[in-house]
Protein backbone atom coordinates (compact mmCIF):
# COMPACT_ATOMS: atom_id res chain seq x y z
CA UNK A 1 0.00 0.00 0.00
CA UNK A 2 1.57 3.49 -1.08
CA UNK A 3 1.56 6.46 1.54
CA UNK A 4 0.52 9.55 0.78
CA UNK A 5 3.48 12.76 1.72
CA UNK A 6 1.63 13.85 4.24
CA UNK A 7 1.31 10.08 5.68
CA UNK A 8 5.06 9.60 5.32
CA UNK A 9 6.98 9.31 8.69
CA UNK A 10 10.50 10.27 9.71
CA UNK A 11 12.01 8.45 12.01
CA UNK A 12 14.21 9.58 14.78
CA UNK A 13 16.50 7.34 17.49
CA UNK A 14 14.22 7.30 19.95
CA UNK A 15 11.11 5.48 17.36
CA UNK A 16 10.56 1.76 18.39
CA UNK A 17 10.12 -0.36 15.62
CA UNK A 18 8.38 -3.82 15.73
CA UNK A 19 9.34 -6.19 12.98
CA UNK A 20 5.57 -7.26 11.32
CA UNK A 21 6.24 -10.70 12.54
CA UNK A 22 5.96 -9.81 16.41
CA UNK A 23 2.53 -8.16 15.55
CA UNK A 24 1.08 -11.98 16.11
CA UNK A 25 2.65 -12.80 19.12
CA UNK A 26 0.40 -10.25 21.52
CA UNK A 27 0.25 -7.70 23.46
CA UNK A 28 -0.42 -7.16 26.79
CA UNK A 29 -0.62 -3.55 27.54
CA UNK A 30 -0.94 -2.53 32.01
CA UNK A 31 -1.87 1.84 32.19
CA UNK A 32 -3.40 3.32 34.73
CA UNK A 33 -5.91 5.73 34.19
CA UNK A 34 -4.37 9.01 32.66
CA UNK A 35 -0.98 7.07 31.61
CA UNK A 36 -1.23 7.68 28.11
CA UNK A 37 -3.11 4.71 27.16
CA UNK A 38 -5.93 6.42 24.48
CA UNK A 39 -2.52 8.27 22.61
CA UNK A 40 -1.02 4.74 22.19
CA UNK A 41 -3.71 3.08 20.44
CA UNK A 42 -4.66 5.99 18.42
CA UNK A 43 -1.29 5.56 17.18
CA UNK A 44 -1.04 1.95 17.05
CA UNK A 45 -4.88 2.30 14.63
CA UNK A 46 -2.89 5.17 12.74
CA UNK A 47 -0.54 3.10 11.56
CA UNK A 48 -2.86 0.22 11.16
CA UNK A 49 -5.23 1.97 8.69
CA UNK A 50 -1.92 3.10 7.10
CA UNK A 51 -0.96 -0.34 6.11
CA UNK A 52 -4.18 -1.36 5.31
CA UNK A 53 -4.90 -3.86 7.93
CA UNK A 54 -8.38 -4.62 9.90
CA UNK A 55 -8.54 -3.37 13.21
CA UNK A 56 -11.12 -3.84 15.97
CA UNK A 57 -11.19 -1.69 19.01
CA UNK A 58 -13.58 -2.28 22.01
CA UNK A 59 -13.38 1.04 24.22
CA UNK A 60 -14.25 1.37 27.78
CA UNK A 61 -16.23 4.19 27.54
CA UNK A 62 -18.92 6.15 25.01
CA UNK A 63 -18.08 9.07 24.26
CA UNK A 64 -18.69 11.08 20.64
CA UNK A 65 -15.48 12.57 20.99
CA UNK A 66 -13.61 8.58 20.98
CA UNK A 67 -16.53 7.98 18.15
CA UNK A 68 -15.07 10.91 15.84
CA UNK A 69 -11.57 10.09 16.15
CA UNK A 70 -11.66 6.63 15.29
CA UNK A 71 -13.89 8.12 12.02
CA UNK A 72 -11.54 10.69 11.53
CA UNK A 73 -8.48 8.46 11.51
CA UNK A 74 -10.02 6.59 8.92
CA UNK A 75 -10.94 9.64 6.81
CA UNK A 76 -7.63 10.69 6.94
CA UNK A 77 -6.12 7.08 5.00
CA UNK A 78 -8.76 7.15 3.01
CA UNK A 79 -10.59 3.81 5.10
CA UNK A 80 -13.85 5.44 5.58
CA UNK A 81 -15.94 2.54 3.54
CA UNK A 82 -14.12 0.35 6.29
CA UNK A 83 -15.48 1.61 9.14
CA UNK A 84 -18.39 0.62 11.43
CA UNK A 85 -19.79 1.05 14.29
CA UNK A 86 -21.68 -0.62 17.34
CA UNK A 87 -22.96 1.52 19.76
CA UNK A 88 -25.39 -0.22 21.93
CA UNK A 89 -26.36 2.70 23.72
CA UNK A 90 -27.15 4.41 20.42
CA UNK A 91 -28.66 2.89 17.36
CA UNK A 92 -28.77 5.78 15.37
CA UNK A 93 -24.92 5.96 15.53
CA UNK A 94 -24.83 2.26 15.52
CA UNK A 95 -24.14 -0.21 12.63
CA UNK A 96 -26.51 -3.45 13.14
CA UNK A 97 -25.25 -6.64 14.81
CA UNK A 98 -26.14 -9.99 15.58
CA UNK A 99 -23.75 -12.92 17.66
CA UNK A 100 -26.47 -15.31 17.93
CA UNK A 101 -25.92 -16.32 13.91
CA UNK A 102 -22.42 -17.88 13.80
CA UNK A 103 -21.51 -20.92 15.82
CA UNK A 104 -23.07 -24.16 16.27
CA UNK A 105 -25.56 -24.96 19.51
CA UNK A 106 -22.44 -25.84 21.18
CA UNK A 107 -20.60 -22.73 20.75
CA UNK A 108 -24.00 -20.91 21.24
CA UNK A 109 -25.57 -22.88 24.34
CA UNK A 110 -21.23 -22.09 26.28
CA UNK A 111 -22.19 -18.52 25.20
CA UNK A 112 -25.12 -17.98 26.63
CA UNK A 113 -24.79 -19.69 29.42
CA UNK A 114 -21.56 -18.44 30.71
CA UNK A 115 -22.85 -15.27 30.11
CA UNK A 116 -25.54 -15.26 32.72
CA UNK A 117 -23.44 -17.92 35.08
CA UNK A 118 -25.85 -20.17 34.54
CA UNK A 119 -29.14 -18.65 35.04
CA UNK A 120 -32.56 -20.53 35.74
CA UNK A 121 -33.46 -22.62 38.84
CA UNK A 122 -33.05 -25.82 37.07
CA UNK A 123 -29.45 -27.61 36.36
CA UNK A 124 -30.68 -28.67 32.70
CA UNK A 125 -31.22 -25.34 31.72
CA UNK A 126 -28.27 -25.27 29.32
CA UNK A 127 -30.00 -28.32 28.44
CA UNK A 128 -32.53 -27.06 27.14
CA UNK A 129 -30.76 -23.52 25.30
CA UNK A 130 -28.72 -26.33 23.18
CA UNK A 131 -32.03 -27.94 22.11
CA UNK A 132 -33.75 -24.76 20.90
CA UNK A 133 -30.91 -23.04 19.40
CA UNK A 134 -30.02 -26.61 18.00
CA UNK A 135 -33.82 -27.40 16.39
CA UNK A 136 -33.30 -23.26 14.97
CA UNK A 137 -29.93 -24.46 13.30
CA UNK A 138 -31.30 -27.00 12.17
CA UNK A 139 -34.74 -25.08 10.63
CA UNK A 140 -32.21 -22.89 9.21
CA UNK A 141 -34.01 -19.96 10.64
CA UNK A 142 -32.03 -16.96 12.09
CA UNK A 143 -32.97 -15.56 15.04
CA UNK A 144 -32.33 -12.97 17.64
CA UNK A 145 -32.56 -12.44 21.02
CA UNK A 146 -36.19 -11.28 21.20
CA UNK A 147 -36.75 -14.45 19.39
CA UNK A 148 -35.06 -16.81 22.18
CA UNK A 149 -36.86 -14.85 24.86
CA UNK A 150 -40.21 -15.63 23.62
CA UNK A 151 -39.05 -19.46 23.07
CA UNK A 152 -37.87 -19.45 26.66
CA UNK A 153 -40.79 -18.07 27.97
CA UNK A 154 -43.62 -18.92 25.75
CA UNK A 155 -45.14 -22.69 26.00
CA UNK A 156 -47.20 -21.82 22.77
CA UNK A 157 -44.07 -21.17 20.83
CA UNK A 158 -42.52 -23.80 22.09
CA UNK A 159 -45.16 -26.08 21.05
CA UNK A 160 -45.35 -24.86 17.37
CA UNK A 161 -41.49 -25.71 17.06
CA UNK A 162 -42.75 -28.92 18.22
CA UNK A 163 -45.37 -28.81 15.45
CA UNK A 164 -43.21 -27.69 12.73
CA UNK A 165 -39.71 -29.11 13.25
CA UNK A 166 -37.81 -31.58 10.86
CA UNK A 167 -38.74 -35.01 12.54
CA UNK A 168 -36.42 -36.72 11.14
CA UNK A 169 -33.78 -35.01 12.31
CA UNK A 170 -30.93 -35.42 15.51
CA UNK A 171 -31.69 -31.79 16.52
CA UNK A 172 -36.08 -32.46 17.16
CA UNK A 173 -34.96 -35.77 18.70
CA UNK A 174 -33.09 -34.00 21.36
CA UNK A 175 -35.81 -31.03 21.35
CA UNK A 176 -38.48 -33.51 22.29
CA UNK A 177 -36.48 -35.30 24.84
CA UNK A 178 -36.20 -31.94 26.34
CA UNK A 179 -39.69 -30.51 26.65
CA UNK A 180 -40.72 -34.10 27.67
CA UNK A 181 -39.30 -33.05 30.96
CA UNK A 182 -42.52 -30.49 31.64
CA UNK A 183 -45.24 -31.88 29.23
CA UNK A 184 -47.94 -34.52 29.72
CA UNK A 185 -50.08 -36.43 27.42
CA UNK A 186 -53.46 -35.07 26.69
CA UNK A 187 -55.70 -36.04 24.56
CA UNK A 188 -53.11 -37.76 22.70
CA UNK A 189 -50.90 -35.00 22.08
CA UNK A 190 -48.10 -33.42 24.33
CA UNK A 191 -49.30 -30.52 26.27
CA UNK A 192 -46.84 -28.11 27.86
CA UNK A 193 -46.45 -27.26 31.89
CA UNK A 194 -46.53 -23.17 32.19
CA UNK A 195 -45.14 -23.66 35.73
CA UNK A 196 -42.16 -26.57 35.13
CA UNK A 197 -41.66 -24.46 31.73
CA UNK A 198 -40.81 -21.09 33.48
CA UNK A 199 -38.65 -23.26 35.89
CA UNK A 200 -36.74 -24.39 33.56
CA UNK A 201 -36.19 -21.46 30.90
CA UNK A 202 -37.88 -18.17 32.84
CA UNK A 203 -34.29 -17.08 34.01
CA UNK A 204 -32.67 -17.12 30.69
CA UNK A 205 -35.57 -15.76 28.97
CA UNK A 206 -35.54 -12.45 31.51
CA UNK A 207 -32.03 -11.90 30.58
CA UNK A 208 -32.65 -12.49 26.73
CA UNK A 209 -35.14 -9.67 27.34
CA UNK A 210 -33.16 -6.98 28.29
CA UNK A 211 -30.87 -7.77 24.59
CA UNK A 212 -33.75 -7.35 22.84
CA UNK A 213 -35.81 -3.99 23.67
CA UNK A 214 -35.04 -0.55 23.80
CA UNK A 215 -31.66 1.00 21.76
CA UNK A 216 -29.44 -2.35 22.33
CA UNK A 217 -32.36 -4.18 21.13
CA UNK A 218 -32.43 -2.20 17.68
CA UNK A 219 -28.56 -2.69 17.14
CA UNK A 220 -28.94 -6.72 18.20
CA UNK A 221 -32.24 -7.44 16.35
CA UNK A 222 -31.35 -7.90 12.76
CA UNK A 223 -31.47 -10.77 10.58
CA UNK A 224 -29.22 -9.47 8.42
CA UNK A 225 -26.70 -7.16 9.85
CA UNK A 226 -23.76 -4.86 8.88
CA UNK A 227 -21.58 -6.44 10.67
CA UNK A 228 -20.61 -10.26 10.50
CA UNK A 229 -17.61 -10.75 12.55
CA UNK A 230 -16.12 -13.54 10.40
CA UNK A 231 -16.44 -11.28 7.21
CA UNK A 232 -14.99 -8.66 8.71
CA UNK A 233 -12.08 -10.39 9.71
CA UNK A 234 -11.60 -11.69 6.28
CA UNK A 235 -11.93 -8.09 4.28
CA UNK A 236 -9.98 -5.79 6.85
CA UNK A 237 -12.90 -4.03 8.33
CA UNK A 238 -12.60 -1.44 11.05
CA UNK A 239 -14.84 -2.06 13.82
CA UNK A 240 -15.31 0.29 16.84
CA UNK A 241 -16.96 -0.91 19.94
CA UNK A 242 -18.28 1.49 21.97
CA UNK A 243 -19.00 0.17 25.79
CA UNK A 244 -20.96 2.14 27.77
CA UNK A 245 -18.90 1.19 31.29
CA UNK A 246 -20.38 4.29 33.49
CA UNK A 247 -23.88 4.65 32.67
CA UNK A 248 -24.79 0.85 31.54
CA UNK A 249 -22.30 -1.00 33.43
CA UNK A 250 -23.76 -4.48 33.55
CA UNK A 251 -24.91 -4.50 30.24
CA UNK A 252 -21.59 -3.39 28.64
CA UNK A 253 -19.55 -5.99 30.30
CA UNK A 254 -22.51 -8.61 29.45
CA UNK A 255 -22.70 -7.35 25.51
CA UNK A 256 -18.33 -7.23 25.32
CA UNK A 257 -18.53 -11.26 26.67
CA UNK A 258 -21.27 -11.95 23.91
CA UNK A 259 -18.76 -10.15 21.89
CA UNK A 260 -15.26 -11.85 22.12
CA UNK A 261 -17.19 -14.75 22.57
CA UNK A 262 -18.32 -14.51 18.82
CA UNK A 263 -14.98 -13.05 17.90
CA UNK A 264 -13.80 -16.65 19.24
CA UNK A 265 -16.29 -18.40 17.29
CA UNK A 266 -15.08 -16.32 13.93
CA UNK A 267 -11.62 -17.30 14.47
CA UNK A 268 -11.91 -20.65 14.49
CA UNK A 269 -13.30 -20.62 11.25
CA UNK A 270 -10.75 -18.68 9.74
CA UNK A 271 -8.32 -20.77 10.89
CA UNK A 272 -9.56 -23.78 8.86
CA UNK A 273 -9.64 -21.21 5.90
CA UNK A 274 -6.87 -20.75 3.32
CA UNK A 275 -7.22 -17.31 3.20
CA UNK A 276 -5.95 -15.47 6.19
CA UNK A 277 -6.43 -11.40 7.37
CA UNK A 278 -2.99 -9.49 5.77
CA UNK A 279 -1.28 -7.87 6.85
CA UNK A 280 -1.82 -9.29 10.44
CA UNK A 281 -5.50 -8.31 11.53
CA UNK A 282 -5.62 -6.20 15.07
CA UNK A 283 -7.84 -6.61 18.40
CA UNK A 284 -7.55 -3.99 21.05
CA UNK A 285 -9.25 -5.02 24.13
CA UNK A 286 -9.97 -1.83 26.27
CA UNK A 287 -10.94 -2.58 30.15
CA UNK A 288 -10.28 -6.25 29.06
CA UNK A 289 -10.56 -7.96 33.02
CA UNK A 290 -14.02 -6.66 33.34
CA UNK A 291 -15.32 -9.02 30.58
CA UNK A 292 -12.58 -11.56 30.83
CA UNK A 293 -14.10 -15.25 30.53
CA UNK A 294 -11.39 -18.35 31.54
CA UNK A 295 -12.70 -19.69 27.99
CA UNK A 296 -11.37 -17.11 25.96
CA UNK A 297 -7.53 -18.56 27.37
CA UNK A 298 -7.60 -20.62 24.61
CA UNK A 299 -7.81 -17.45 21.81
CA UNK A 300 -4.58 -16.21 23.09
CA UNK A 301 -3.28 -19.82 22.14
CA UNK A 302 -4.69 -19.75 18.69
CA UNK A 303 -5.34 -16.85 17.16
CA UNK A 304 -1.93 -16.31 15.70
CA UNK A 305 -2.30 -19.04 13.63
CA UNK A 306 -4.83 -17.06 12.18
CA UNK A 307 -3.00 -14.00 12.03
CA UNK A 308 -4.53 -12.17 14.23
CA UNK A 309 -2.99 -10.08 16.92
CA UNK A 310 -4.59 -9.75 20.05
CA UNK A 311 -4.02 -6.22 22.48
CA UNK A 312 -5.75 -6.74 25.82
CA UNK A 313 -4.91 -3.85 28.20
CA UNK A 314 -6.00 -3.71 31.92
CA UNK A 315 -5.64 -1.79 34.64
CA UNK A 316 -3.76 -3.93 37.09
CA UNK A 317 -2.02 -7.14 36.48
CA UNK A 318 -3.84 -8.67 39.31
CA UNK A 319 -7.04 -8.33 37.86
CA UNK A 320 -6.51 -11.07 35.18
CA UNK A 321 -6.64 -13.79 38.23
CA UNK A 322 -10.22 -11.94 40.22
CA UNK A 323 -12.26 -15.23 40.80
CA UNK A 324 -15.12 -12.92 41.49
CA UNK A 325 -15.42 -12.33 38.04
CA UNK A 326 -14.55 -16.61 37.52
CA UNK A 327 -10.68 -16.13 36.68
CA UNK A 328 -7.76 -17.41 38.62
CA UNK A 329 -3.85 -17.63 38.42
CA UNK A 330 -4.12 -20.29 35.82
CA UNK A 331 -6.13 -17.82 33.38
CA UNK A 332 -3.48 -15.11 34.17
CA UNK A 333 -0.86 -17.00 33.20
CA UNK A 334 -2.25 -18.52 30.14
CA UNK A 335 -2.60 -14.68 29.11
CA UNK A 336 0.63 -13.58 30.36
CA UNK A 337 2.81 -16.60 28.71
CA UNK A 338 0.76 -15.76 25.37
CA UNK A 339 1.68 -12.52 25.15
CA UNK A 340 4.92 -12.16 24.43
CA UNK A 341 5.07 -7.90 24.25
CA UNK A 342 4.50 -6.71 27.58
CA UNK A 343 3.43 -2.68 27.04
CA UNK A 344 3.67 -0.83 30.30
CA UNK A 345 2.40 2.71 30.77
CA UNK A 346 3.45 4.37 34.86
CA UNK A 347 1.66 2.51 36.95
CA UNK A 348 -0.26 3.39 40.66
CA UNK A 349 -0.54 -0.54 41.89
CA UNK A 350 2.40 -1.85 43.64
CA UNK A 351 1.72 -5.30 42.95
CA UNK A 352 1.36 -4.80 39.13
CA UNK A 353 4.40 -2.92 39.54
CA UNK A 354 6.39 -6.17 40.83
CA UNK A 355 4.61 -8.42 38.02
CA UNK A 356 6.08 -6.73 35.71
CA UNK A 357 9.95 -6.61 37.14
CA UNK A 358 9.31 -10.06 37.58
CA UNK A 359 8.02 -10.08 33.55
CA UNK A 360 10.93 -8.03 32.47
CA UNK A 361 13.18 -10.84 34.13
CA UNK A 362 16.52 -10.84 35.26
CA UNK A 363 20.36 -10.25 33.99
CA UNK A 364 24.13 -11.46 35.09
CA UNK A 365 25.08 -8.24 36.34
CA UNK A 366 28.92 -7.13 37.45
CA UNK A 367 29.70 -6.14 40.31
CA UNK A 368 33.30 -4.34 40.59
CA UNK A 369 34.33 -2.93 44.43
CA UNK A 370 37.39 -1.26 44.36
CA UNK A 371 39.65 0.40 47.47
CA UNK A 372 42.49 2.28 48.03
CA UNK A 373 44.68 3.29 51.17
CA UNK A 374 47.50 5.89 51.91
CA UNK A 375 49.15 6.48 55.23
CA UNK A 376 52.28 8.13 56.46
CA UNK A 377 53.89 7.82 59.50
CA UNK A 378 56.43 10.33 61.69
CA UNK A 379 58.65 10.37 64.61
CA UNK A 380 59.89 13.00 67.07
CA UNK A 381 62.46 15.14 65.79
CA UNK A 382 65.80 15.93 68.05
CA UNK A 383 65.42 17.49 71.55
CA UNK A 384 67.32 20.36 70.00
CA UNK A 385 65.68 20.76 67.25
CA UNK A 386 62.04 20.65 68.11
CA UNK A 387 60.84 19.39 64.89
CA UNK A 388 59.03 16.07 63.05
CA UNK A 389 60.61 13.96 60.54
CA UNK A 390 59.35 11.30 58.38
CA UNK A 391 59.25 7.59 59.82
CA UNK A 392 57.76 5.65 57.08
CA UNK A 393 54.79 5.97 53.79
CA UNK A 394 52.49 3.35 52.50
CA UNK A 395 50.37 2.67 49.88
CA UNK A 396 47.68 0.21 49.35
CA UNK A 397 45.18 -1.16 46.50
CA UNK A 398 42.56 -3.70 46.36
CA UNK A 399 39.63 -4.97 43.83
CA UNK A 400 36.97 -7.32 43.71
CA UNK A 401 34.78 -8.31 41.00
CA UNK A 402 31.95 -10.52 41.04
CA UNK A 403 28.85 -11.60 39.10
CA UNK A 404 25.35 -12.20 40.46
CA UNK A 405 21.37 -12.01 38.92
CA UNK A 406 19.89 -9.10 39.39
CA UNK A 407 16.33 -7.54 37.82
CA UNK A 408 16.75 -5.86 34.50
CA UNK A 409 14.14 -3.05 35.72
CA UNK A 410 12.80 -2.94 39.38
CA UNK A 411 9.56 -2.74 40.95
CA UNK A 412 10.17 1.42 41.25
CA UNK A 413 11.02 1.60 37.40
CA UNK A 414 7.49 1.09 37.06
Amino acid sequence: MSLNPQDRIVLSEDDLLLPSTLMTRHCLGVASTGGGKTNFLNLMLKQQMMRGGGAIHIDGKNSKESILEFLNLARQHNRWHDVRIINIENASDSNTYNPLLRGDEDELTSRIMQLFGGAGAHPSTSRGVKAVTGLLKTMKRPFNFGDLAVLMSEPAAMQWMLENGPKETKAYADFKAFIGQFAKMEEGQLVLDEGRHQGLLGGVASHLHTYSVGEIGRVLGSYNPDIDLYEALKENLLIYVALPMLSKSEMAIDFAKFFVSDLRTAIGQLQNDDYKPAPTYMVLMDEFSSYAMPSLAPLFEQARSANVSLFPFVQTLSSLKDSSNGLSEDFASKVIGNTWNKLSFVLQDPESCEMMSDIAGEMLQESVSESYGDSVSFSEGDDDASMLRTGGRGKSYGKSVSFEYGAIARPETF
